[in-house]
């Protein structure tokens, strides 16, 4: 009889290891989604800040530009190249131009 129980206690030992793997595989297929999940947000973020980073560097032109004309309309203020309503708004049409041009 002690054979009889000692077949029990492993058939017991063994049925309870076989339920902690089974435990441990579904744990694993569930960590090994989310990491996937996680990876592809990670990719879609990466997609995210370069988009962002160009946009900026775009941005980052036009206004570099901008301020040149402006430093250029101020050039030509002081020097007098421009006197007078008329050549003051021609100026100013001038300052406008190029920027016009980029947004279409």
């Amino acid at each position: 009889m002690d054979n009889g129980s000692e077949f029990v206690r492993l058939e017991e030992f063994i049925n309870n290891l076989l339920a902690k793997y089974k435990l441990a595989r579904e744990k694993c297929i569930t960590l090994e989604a989310m990491i996937e999940e996680r990876d592809a947000e990670c990719e879609k973020l990466k997609a995210t800040i370069e988009e962002l980073r160009s946009e900026r560097n775009l941005v980052g032109e036009r206004v570099t530009g901008l301020i040149d004309h402006i430093e250029q309309w101020e050039k030509e203020l002081e020097t007098g190249e421009f006197t007078g309503e008329d050549s003051l708004a021609k100026l100013q049409g001038k300052l406008f131009q190029n920027d016009q041009a980029a947004v279409k």
